[in-house]
């Protein structure tokens, strides 16, 4: 038996039949309780054809939960009809992210002049499929076989070259880097079936299972499409949900900058009134990113009333941002002519660290306030000592 060299081979009578082995890319769900139903689904390939059945299984792990799905497919990949048909199995996550695939012993894909994949086409192959945002999903098959194929031996009849797996045709230059060399029809059959009509049914089936501990479940993982995924089910929720505040906030400093705004939407719709939001929010200054911190300072700058225990918190946090951040805090500060003892105490300690634009700013901020003698002192020291700079 002939084995790619990358490939693992996997035997599981829980859901290969027995003797059957597969070749894999990427990743399995965990082998536990499973069902099966049957789905209808469009040809990519004849969209105008009544739609098909397909038998989709939705994997369950030992909680209950969703853990993914998987759909074998036989499916016709040009539209002359004469090319191999591919034959896979696919797998998606509880979310419908396409996860990997795999075919069975003697069945590889293949490219023109049935010229087997090898390892490197897979691995293209696997990361077009996870791309969703792929400019596959801007062009219909058509569009890849626009031109003559100029592997075409001269003199060779067109109709008898066609016969074979993959491209029959030039793939406009467009769209060669989003496909596997030489088998662009396969390549847009299956980025098709991963990325489109599926996705929301598999989507709705997972939400029909959705529980607090679910979503729970879900936010744990720390994975933000999981996140975003829960965020957007609990923001059509009508209240809003309050009791993922904690795990959400906590999930900021993991944002990206995709997915801050969500995250910051959330907080301010699921909190019982703006100062819990104010107060979850600020508490992730210290690990925020500096984009990510400063949306946060720009909605306490949005709003015209905040309460003074609210800019001690953010004078509190600012201690572990660089120095934009801080120089922003400082500004939101100055500007609604508020002071205490409790920001005097945080902003006295930025004098004494090693970044010296944030020592001066500190400083600056300081002059202009009625201090304690103590604090005095320090700021008196701290620009005697760097008088030359100051």
């Amino acid at each position: 038996m002939s084995k790619l060299p990358f490939l693992p081979v996997f035997q599981s009578t829980a859901w290969i039949p027995l003797l059957s082995i597969c070749f894999l890319i990427g990743w399995l769900p965990p082998v536990d309780a499973k069902e099966t139903t049957t789905i209808e689904l469009t040809d990519p390939v004849y969209p105008k054809k009544p739609k098909k059945e397909h038998s989709l299984t939705a994997y369950f792990n030992d909680e209950g939960f969703p853990s993914g799905y998987s759909m074998e497919l036989i499916n016709e990949v040009c539209l002359d009809g004469v090319c191999k048909l591919v034959e896979v199995t696919m797998y998606w996550d509880a979310l419908g992210f396409y996860q990997s695939l795999e075919y069975p012993e003697g069945k590889p894909l293949t490219k023109v002049e049935h010229e087997p994949f090898v390892p490197a086409d897979y691995e293209k192959l696997d990361s077009i499929l996870k791309d969703r945002e792929s400019i596959l999903d801007d062009h219909e098959l058509g569009f890849l076989a626009s031109e003559k194929d100029d592997k075409s031996p001269e003199g060779e009849d067109d109709d008898e070259y066609q016969e074979v797996d993959g491209v029959s045709k030039a793939t406009p230059g467009a769209v060669k880097e989003a496909v596997v060399k030489d088998a662009a029809w396969t390549t847009w059959v299956l980025w098709k079936y991963a990325n489109t009509e599926l996705v929301p049914i598999m989507q709705r089936m997972t939400k029909s299972q959705f529980s607090p501990d679910f979503l729970m479940h879900l936010l744990d993982g720390k994975d933000w499409r999981r996140v975003t995924f829960v965020i957007n089910h609990l923001l059509r929720q009508k209240p809003v949900a309050p009791q993922y505040l904690d795990e959400i906030a906590a999930l900021m400093p993991l944002a990206g900058i995709d997915h801050i705004d969500l995250a910051i939407e959330y907080l301010r719709k699921a909190s019982p009134d703006k100062n819990t939001c104010y107060r979850k929010l600020i508490g992730t200054l210290p690990e925020l990113n500096g984009y990510n911190a400063a949306l946060v300072i720009e909605l306490l700058e949005s709003d015209g009333q905040l309460e003074n225990a609210i800019l001690e918190q953010l004078a509190a946090n600012i201690g572990n941002q660089e120095y934009y951040l801080i120089h922003l805090a400082l500004r939101l500060i100055e500007s609604r002519e508020f002071f205490s003892n409790a920001i005097e105490a945080d902003i006295v300690k930025l004098l004494e660290v090693q970044d010296f634009f944030i020592a001066r700013r500190a400083s600056d901020f300081l002059s202009n306030q009625k201090l304690s003698a103590s604090a005095k002192e320090k700021l008196d020291a701290f620009r005697v000592k760097h008088a030359d700079r100051l």
